[in-house]
């Protein structure tokens, strides 16, 4: 049961963070042709492309997955150069009590995944080990393959626009996709996914802070853990 929990969150993360790479931004339908062709230009010719429209953002969500209620933090900087996605799970099933914080560190061209809490039945179980990993996001390179595969993803997925959606006090794009034979709407605003809901998951914004001033400390290592690198 916790597997198929665990596998849930991971897919539900991978489409948030993959339709924000290459779907479309909220407000898009205001903007004309040639401001969007600008935004790609900027991006293909930067060193740092942009991630996300607007420089800095707090975003929480509450989370539903397979029932149970839990919650996400997003913070990021520098146009998502900087990124920390904190995730907090708690099961209570078949007289198991967990509670686990995981984040994600994504800065420098690295993702860097650890534990920021693991209890089990009051007894602490946190492992205090970073895995480090390069990112395939980061170059400029990544993100011009991933710009020119939009309208080819979108065909593969049978994207389609399905009008506006007010979330934390912001009008978003929403959207549906399909994966496989799961379909999947979300809601973007400036590349910042809002809104998700699949089978089973459920992702929804309850506060959302624009160009917010985010402490410098969210994007720091935690000083007494073990980094691993891996491949």
């Amino acid at each position: 049961m916790k597997k198929k929990l665990l596998s849930h969150l991971t897919i539900a993360s991978f489409v948030m963070f993959a339709i924000s790479c290459t779907g479309k931004s909220g407000n898009q339908s205001t903007e004309t042709k040639d401001s969007v062709k600008a935004v790609s230009n900027e991006q293909t010719s930067s060193s740092t492309p942009k991630k996300y429209d607007i420089k800095s953002a707090i975003v929480t969500y509450k989370t539903k997955v397979m029932g149970m209620n839990n919650s996400q933090e997003l913070y990021f900087d520098d146009y998502g150069a900087k990124e920390l996605n904190l995730t907090t799970t708690e099961i209570n099933m078949m007289g198991t009590s967990t509670k686990k914080v995981n984040a994600v560190l994504k800065r420098d061209g690295y993702i860097y995944t650890y534990e920021l809490e693991n209890i089990v039945n009051k007894e602490d179980k946190l492992k205090k080990e970073i895995r480090k990993t390069k990112s395939f996001s980061m170059s400029g390179g990544d993100m011009s393959a991933a710009a020119s595969m939009s309208a080819e993803m979108k065909k593969q997925y049978e994207y389609k626009d399905e009008g506006t959606e007010s979330i934390a006090g912001v009008t978003g794009n929403k959207f549906s996709m399909k994966m496989g034979k799961t379909k999947m709407t979300g809601v973007l605003y400036k590349k910042v996914m809002l809104k998700t809901e699949m089978e089973m998951i459920t992702i929804v914004a309850d506060k959302f802070e624009e160009n917010a001033s985010v402490p410098a400390e969210k994007f720091e290592l935690p000083k007494d853990y073990t980094i691993v690198e891996t491949k």
